[in-house]
This record gives structure tokens, sequence and C-alpha cells, in this order.
């Protein structure tokens, strides 16, 4: 926690009151809701009356859900009470919030204002991955029941489809994986920008049927088993090559681990390889991993 004249001060990133902010000023309790008698009022369906509560306890500042219908989120995961910290990401119904601390001083205007703009149908929404994951956005747009096209510029440049807040199609370019392994991938992506096009519906043939919570559950897996592979083993993260002469003969070789030799042998970097085999970024780091080992490929 910062020092004692700092305030948490909720910074509103995304939603009807994108730029506003709200202090969390000390000795008080702020009741948040759609209800006219909140202290900090949040105009939405997808609000309950009484939604959450920020109090302040032993010096820390305490995030309480009272019961939402919908719930509140903190980094990505419903939560029913959760303790500040500086960049915490909250979802209150259609609202994105990320918590900063700021000195007392600076707190002479830092309070929710009347509104300065509003992202309307048709409009378009962008911001920072490394301000708000993937999988927040896509919690805010589950929420706020948004339709429309979401481009994602990280390793590579991505595209997801939604209706109603639903990812139904997922594609990367110069890709060719499936809409579910597209998907899995941009959440892996830390750096780079959205911009959501509320104006453009896409229609597609093969759309996704699996529920969104399951796929960022899937990709949450994905990115534990990857940190805990990565403690163990060196794995690939820029340049592969090609190993001249090899160890052993490439006829050892099973077909997947054949597949990428062939992707090595293209020139593909690592970030081009995971974007164009169709296993997960797991089992395609252990199998890079073992051709290593193997005397197959090199990489840094």
């Amino acid at each position: 926690m910062g020092a004692t004249s700092d305030i948490h001060v909720l910074q509103f990133v995304s939603g009807r009151y994108e730029g506003e902010q709200y202090a969390l000023l000390p000795d008080a309790m702020h009741l948040t809701g759609r209800s006219s008698e909140s202290d900090l009022v949040l105009k939405d369906d997808a609000v309950s009356r009484k939604h959450a509560r920020f109090s302040h306890h032993r010096g820390r500042v305490w995030l309480t859900d009272l019961g939402s219908r919908n719930g509140t989120h903190v980094n990505g995961h419903k939560a029913a009470q959760h303790c500040l910290e500086k960049g915490d990401r909250i979802v209150i119904g259609a609202s994105l919030i990320r918590v900063d601390l700021l000195p007392a001083s600076q707190l002479s205007r830092a309070n929710l204002r009347q509104n300065k703009k509003e992202t309307a149908s048709g409009q378009s929404m962008t911001g920072s991955l490394g301000d708000i994951p993937l999988t927040d956005v896509l919690q805010w747009l589950a929420t706020s029941r948004k339709t429309g096209s979401l481009v994602v510029q990280g390793a590579n440049v991505g595209s997801l489809s939604l209706r109603e807040g639903q990812v139904y199609y997922a594609r990367i370019e110069g890709s060719k994986v499936g809409p579910q392994k597209a998907l899995l991938r941009m959440l892996g992506w830390t750096e780079g920008t959205f911009s959501l096009d509320s104006a453009l519906v896409e229609e597609v043939e093969d759309e996704l049927s699996i529920p969104l919570d399951h796929l960022l559950m899937e990709a949450a897996r994905i990115q534990d088993e990857l940190a805990h592979l990565a403690e163990r083993k060196k794995l690939p993260t820029s340049t592969v090559a090609l190993k001249l002469p090899a160890d052993a003969p490439w006829s050892t070789l099973d077909g997947s681990k054949l597949e990428m030799l062939h992707a090595v042998a293209c020139g593909k970097n690592w970030s081009e390889i995971l974007d164009f085999l169709d296993d997960d970024d797991v089992v395609l780091s252990t199998r890079a991993v073992e051709l290593a080992a193997a005397g197959m490929i090199n990489y840094g």
C-alpha cells in the first residue's frame, strides 16, 4: 500500500463513465449501485440497486459485493470480498474500472463528475492490453452485452466477433488455426491494443459453441501450466532455427514433431508457430523442449 497520504481512486476505463474518477476518501463507506441513494451511482441495468460497498478497515480499503445479480469481478475473477491494491481491475455492470493511488493533494477534483463522454452504439472503443487484459475486456463486453468486432493487436493481429456480449468467432491473421485456438492464443497476449467497432457484425459458418467462461478458464489453465513448465525448462520466446546437422535422423520423429520442424524450416518465429499449429501452447512448448533436447532445433 502507498503512503498514508495516498488515496485509492477508481479510474473508469470503459463504459458510460469512461474517463471519470471516484476517490475512496478515508473514514467513509462508499455504497455503489443503481439506486439514487448510493454514494457512487452507476446508472446501468446490469448493476443492482445496492451492488457493492467500498469500506476502510485498519488502513486498508475493502470491496464487498452485496449479493448483486451479476456479481463483481476483480482481476478477471468473481469476488465476494477483496482488499484493494493499486492496479486492480474491477468490473461492475458495464463499467471497467482500474484502481490507482493518488496523493491527497491531487484530489480536489478527483470524484465522479458529470459524464464527459460515452461510448455510443456504432462508435469505436479502444484501450491498451497493458492496462486492461483481454480477459477483463471480454468479461466487460459480456456484462454490457456488446455486439461488434473487437480487433486485438498484440503478438499478431486478431479479431473477435461478438453478439450480445458472447464471442462467436475468432481469427488470427495469417493463421490456419480454428476459432477456439485463435481465441486462446489472443488471451495469452499481454501487450498491444484492442479496439471495438460496434457497427461491424460478421457472418460466419463455424461459430464457437463453448461458453466464454469455459474458454477463459481454459486460457488460465494454459498460462498456469506454461509458467510451471518455464520454471523447469527453458522455453522458446522468439527465434527458432533448425540444428544442422541434426543429432538424429528426422525419420525417427512422429508426425507432430515433423510438423513443427516444417514450420521452423519455413522461417516462422515462435509466436507464428504457436499461431500456425493446432495444439495448445503447453503441448507445443513441451514439443519444442523435446526437439531441442534431441538436438533437432535451437531457440532463443
